[in-house]
C-alpha cells in the first residue's frame, strides 16, 4: 500500500492547514530541508504531532516519553552507545517481547538489529526523535548515577562545608524537569530547608537540606535570576532561561522573606508546542466543536477563566494555533511572552515604560488587526478597551480570574463594563480547571454504586444525565513506579462553556442574577465544571476523589 505524503497526512489529522503547507513547501524550495523539519522549525507542527502522524501512517501506537519511564531491565538489554546510534529507546519487557520507541517505524533494519542483539521479539512504538535522544541521555545516566543520589551526596557534603552550590541548584532543576514539575519550592523551616516539587498540581516533598546552606542556595538562584542578593527584607521577582539536554525552559522566580529566611519559588515554563492543542488539553468533542466555532467568528470576545495554574494561557495559545495566522492579522500583549509563534505579532507589557494592556490594545487598533489576544484583564481600562475592540469588528481573546463561567459576567460589570456591552460583545466564556489523570500503567477497573458517587458531591440529576445504570464501572490507579505511587500521571482540563446567545444576552441587560443565568445556560445544554469532571470519571480518565479535590 502506498504511503500518503506527510503534508497530506498532517492536513487530514487536523495538525496543518493548506496555507501552512504551501508556505512550508515554498521554504523547502529555498533551503532544501525535509518537509518535517521545516514544519517544526516554522512551529506549524510540534515534533510530537509529527510523530503522531507517522505512528498513524505506520499503524503503530504513539508513546509520550514525557510521562513514560523506561524499566531498568529493558535499558540494560541495549548499551547507551547502541541506543544512540540506532536512535531507539528500550521501554519495557512484556510477555517475552521487548517494547521499544523509535522515530522511524518503517526502518526494519533497526528492528532486525535489536532482535539479534537482545534475542527478543521486538514490538515497536513511535515517538519523536528529540524525545527519544533526550530520554536516552536521561535514563542511561540515571542507570549509572541516579540524580537523587547525586543531590543527596551534595547535601551531605554541605554538612562538611564542601557543597558545590551552583551544581546543587542545577541538579535540583534537572530533577524537576525529569519529574515534570511545574514549580520548585525551596522553603526554610526551623530545623532544615525543604525542597518541594509541584507535579500535576500537587506539592511533593523531595529533599531536606541543612538550614545553613539555605541562604547560599537562594543567593545562587537570585544571581542567575538577575535579582539583588543584598536585599533580603523585601519580596523580589526575577527570571532566567535554563537549558537541559537541548530543551529550553523559561524559569520565573519569586522570593519572599519569612520568619526563617527567604522562601524561593521557581516556575518552570517549557517551550513545548504540542501542549497547545485543544484536543490534547482534554476538551470533550462537543465542547471542542463549540469552542472552535466561537474562535472562528470574525468579531466578539472569548474569555477563558479560572484560578492561577488552571491552564488558561495554554488554552489561549491553543486557540491561536487554531486560527489561521496566514490569513488573519493577529496581535498579542502578554505578561510575559511565554511562547513565540510564527506570523503572530507578540508584544510584552512593560509597566515601567508605561506599556500596559490597555495602552497596547489602543495602539493595536491602528495596526489593522483581525484578532487581539490580551494576556489578562486586570483593570477597568483594559476591560473597556477589550469590549470596545470586540464590538468594533475584532475577535478578542483574554483571561480573567473568576471561579466559574457565569460569575465572569458580574465581574465584568464590576469593572464598569455596561450590561448591554457585555451582552453584545462577549461571545463565550470558558471556565476551566486541571485535574489529574489516572496513571495508565497501574489503572484498574472497579464497580461503584450511584450512592458512592453522591458521597463525592455529584447530584442525582447529573448522575442520571450521564450514567446509564446503577452499577458503574469506574477506574483508579494502584500506584506504580511511573506515577511514584500516587495512582495519577499527567493532567487534563475540565471545562464549562457558556455561550452568550440572544436570550442570555437579554437576561444580562435586564440584570438577572448569576444563578438565573446558570439555570438558563444549563437548560440550553451547558455542562458545569463538576459535570464535565463526572463525565471524565465515568470514562475512566480520572477519579471522583480528584474531581472533589479540584472543584469541591
Amino acid at each position: 500500500m502506498q504511503r500518503k505524503k506527510l503534508g497530506e497526512l498532517l492536513r487530514e489529522l487536523g495538525y496543518l492547514t493548506e496555507d501552512q503547507l504551501e508556505v512550508a513547501l515554498e521554504v523547502q524550495k529555498l533551503n532544501g530541508k525535509s518537509l518535517g523539519s521545516i514544519l517544526v522549525e516554522l512551529s506549524f507542527v510540534s515534533p510530537q504531532e509529527l510523530a503522531q502522524a507517522i505512528a498513524h501512517q505506520a499503524g503503530k501506537e504513539f508513546v509520550d516519553l514525557s510521562v513514560y519511564h523506561p524499566s531498568t531491565e529493558a535499558l540494560k538489554l541495549l548499551d547507551k552507545a547502541t541506543a544512540l546510534q540506532l536512535e531507539v529507546l528500550p521501554l519495557s519487557i512484556e510477555g517475552g517481547k521487548l517494547l521499544v520507541a523509535v522515530s522511524d517505524p518503517f526502518n526494519i533494519n533497526i528492528i532486525d538489529l535489536i532482535t539479534r542483539k537482545t534475542g527478543l521479539e521486538v514490538e515497536v512504538y513511535v515517538s519523536d526523535r528529540e524525545s527519544i535522544l533526550r530520554s536516552i541521555e536521561i535514563y542511561y545516566e540515571q542507570l549509572e548515577s541516579p540524580l537523587e543520589d547525586r543531590i543527596r551526596d551534595l547535601i551531605e557534603k554541605s554538612l562538611k562545608n564542601e557543597a558545590d552550590i551552583p551544581k546543587l541548584v542545577d541538579l535540583l532543576i534537572n530533577e524537576a524537569v525529569i519529574e515534570r514539575a511545574t514549580d520548585i519550592h525551596i522553603s526554610p523551616e526551623s530545623l532544615a530547608s525543604h525542597v518541594f516539587y509541584r507535579i500535576d498540581g500537587v506539592l511533593h516533598h523531595y529533599f531536606s537540606m541543612p538550614k545553613d546552606i539555605h541562604p547560599s542556595v537562594v543567593s545562587r538562584i537570585k544571581i542567575i535570576s538577575g535579582m539583588d542578593i543584598s536585599e533580603q527584607r523585601l519580596p523580589q521577582d526575577g527570571a532566567f532561561t535554563y537549558t537541559f539536554l537541548g530543551e529550553n525552559y523559561d524559569v520565573r522566580v519569586s522570593t519572599v522573606p519569612t520568619a526563617y529566611g527567604e522562601n524561593a519559588v521557581l516556575r518552570m515554563l517549557p517551550k513545548n508546542l504540542s501542549l497547545f492543542n485543544l484536543r490534547n488539553l482534554g476538551f470533550e468533542e462537543d465542547i471542542l466543536l463549540q469552542f472552535e466555532e466561537v474562535i472562528s467568528k470574525p468579531y466578539g470576545m472569548v474569555l477563558v477563566t479560572g484560578p492561577t495554574g488552571s491552564g488558561k494561557t495554554t488554552t489561549l495559545y491553543a486557540s491561536l494555533r487554531r486560527i489561521n495566522s496566514l490569513r488573519k492579522n493577529i496581535l498579542t500583549v502578554e505578561d510575559p511572552i511565554e511562547y513565540r509563534f510564527p506570523f503572530i505579532k507578540q508584544t510584552q507589557v512593560n509597566e515601567r515604560a508605561g506599556y500596559t494592556f490597555a495602552k497596547a490594545v489602543r495602539h493595536f487598533l491602528r495596526q489593522d488587526p483581525d484578532v487581539i489576544l490580551i494576556g489578562e484583564i486586570r483593570d477597568e481600562e483594559t476591560a473597556e478597551m477589550a469590549v470596545r475592540a470586540s464590538i468594533t469588528g475584532h475577535l478578542v481573546l483574554s483571561t480573567l480570574h473568576t471561579n466559574d463561567a457565569v460569575s465572569t459576567i458580574p465581574r465584568l460589570i464590576d469593572l464598569k463594563v455596561k450590561e448591554y456591552m457585555v451582552a453584545s460583545g462577549v461571545l463565550a466564556i470558558s471556565a476551566q480547571r486541571l485535574i489529574r489523570k489516572i496513571c495508565v500503567f497501574c489503572k484498574e477497573e472497579y464497580e461503584a454504586s450511584v450512592d458512592e458517587l453522591k458521597r463525592f458531591g455529584f447530584s442525582d440529576e447529573s448522575i442520571k444525565k450521564f450514567a446509564d445504570s446503577d452499577r458503574l464501572k469506574l477506574a483508579r490507579g494502584k500506584g506504580c513506579e511511573h506515577c511514584k505511587g500516587t495512582g495519577y500521571l499527567g493532567r487534563v482540563a475540565i471545562v464549562e462553556l457558556l455561550r452568550i446567545d440572544e436570550e442570555i444576552g437579554d437576561m444580562i441587560v435586564r440584570g438577572y442574577p448569576p444563578l438565573a443565568l446558570l439555570q438558563k445556560a444549563r437548560e440550553k445544554g451547558m455542562r458545569t465544571l463538576k459535570e464535565d469532571g463526572l463525565l471524565k470519571v465515568l470514562k475512566g480518565i480520572t477519579t471522583p476523589e480528584e474531581v472533589k479535590r479540584v472543584v469541591g
